[in-house]
């Protein structure tokens, strides 16, 4: 979960947002814009003098090195800003005149425009990112200052932006490969190269012998996990790889039933992928199956990321071990970069319905458990929460709305107990 800061807040300050994700479309070189847009509330009992009201939209990340970092290599821990902008959403003419905020409710809108390159959130055991909102009520003569503060999730998807299609630099989220050897011709193709973890995944494995007597005997689907962390300030670098086991879901025949001589069963199809010597027999009419693998979940592996410092990177290593009638072993490697979305992220293109659709569904239980034995991880269900909670948005981007058109500030909302 994002980094907690402490941070002193008033209850009577409190921010409200449009929509408290963030969501960064296409590469991260296309010139597109995000918005993150809301409103900064004030509520007063009594009447209150400010000089200024400033917000900020702040992005930290934070990096542990065990190894010590530094002169004397006793730092062990660093932290830094990699974003700001601030909005001045009230000022007097200077530091002297102070304006009186009567008794009710106060609005003051905002809208920041960040660029696609921003880092998204990362939650990584060694190195984090997050954002906050940090809003500052200045008071004159020395009083106490009023703060708030919210964080802000950004996530970075591979969907299709305006700029990529107008480009046309959209690419194909399918590969597919193949080795062609005297003793057969293999194809591979990973439908699609993008995927939230925990989410179903599907390959196509096509073997076509060119031989009698060739066997299949194992199908081994790896996911490696590259993470590189870097500090340009003390020019240190560190990097780190973990493989995961894809494990099989189902696994579904892609040749025509009437053409077929001998259908596969399941329990040989399971014994090819998590063991050796499955000695699976390859006839006339060809091996082609569509093999159906769950990703590792948000606890296990960490999503792809664009940022440099942070930077985590995801590949398949997939093997197939083929026998001929003499014994003799034939290796086949394919290596396959794809990318992990955040799990709060479902794409159109994904085997698992998005989340819009999620939200609708009552098939989402308390337990997290959705039929068909998908788990849902708490991530998903705090961003459900988070969502449903969140009633007031069409009202504020209404506001905001009004507020554009009318290129003036709307007048706060005022109680029937208000004095001018």
């Amino acid at each position: 979960m994002p980094v907690s800061v402490p941070f002193f807040t008033n209850r009577q300050l409190s921010i409200a947002l449009t929509e408290p994700v963030v969501i960064l479309r296409g590469n991260p070189r296309d010139p597109v814009t995000n918005i993150l847009r809301g409103e900064v509330e004030l509520v007063l009992t009594k009447p209150m003098s400010a000089s200024s009201i400033t917000i900020q939209f702040v992005g930290q990340s934070r990096m542990l090195w065990p190894e010590g970092i530094g002169s004397r290599g006793m730092k062990l821990m660093h932290e830094k800003k990699i974003h700001e902008q601030e909005l001045v959403l009230m000022s007097a003419q200077d530091d002297q005149i102070k304006q009186i905020l009567g008794i009710g409710l106060h609005r003051w809108p905002f809208e920041f425009l960040l660029p696609n390159n921003l880092a998204d959130t990362i939650e990584d055991e060694m190195a984090k990112t997050n954002y906050s909102l940090q809003v500052m009520v200045n008071r004159p003569n020395g009083q106490s200052k009023l703060r708030c503060r919210r964080n802000v999730l950004v996530l970075s998807t591979m969907s299709s932006s305006d700029a990529s299609l107008e480009s046309h630099s959209l690419p194909s989220p399918s590969i597919t490969t193949s080795r062609h050897m005297d003793l057969c011709d293999v194809a591979l193709c990973v439908e699609t190269s993008i995927a939230s973890s925990g989410t179903l995944f599907p390959i196509t494995l096509t073997v076509n012998p060119n031989t009698k007597q060739v066997h299949l005997e194992s199908f081994s689907v790896i996911l490696n996990e590259r993470r590189v962390y870097r500090l340009p300030e003390y020019d240190v670098r560190r990097s780190e790889e973990n493989d995961f086991k894809v494990k099989l879901s189902t696994a579904t025949s892609m040749i025509d039933p009437s053409l077929a001589i001998e259908d596969v069963s399941m329990t040989q199809l399971r014994r090819v992928v998590s063991t050796k010597n499955a000695h699976i027999k390859i006839g006339a009419n060809s091996f082609q199956y569509r093999f159906m693998f769950t990703l590792p979940n948000c606890v296990e592996v960490n999503h792809s990321t664009n940022f440099h410092e942070i930077l985590i990177r995801h590949r398949l290593r997939i093997q197939i071990e083929l026998t001929n009638g003499d014994e003799e072993r034939r290796e086949v490697y394919f290596e396959v970069p794809i990318t992990i979305l955040d799990c709060r992220l479902k794409e159109d293109y994904s085997i698992l319905p998005t989340y819009e659709e999620a939200l609708l569904n009552p098939a989402f239980d308390e337990e997290g458990e959705k039929p068909g034995g998908f788990f849902v991880c708490p991530c998903y269900l705090a961003y459900q929460k988070k969502r449903r909670v969140n009633a007031k948005q069409e009202w504020i981007a209404f506001r905001n709305s009004s507020h554009k058109q009318n290129h003036a500030q709307p007048p706060p909302a005022y109680d029937e107990h208000t004095q001018d």
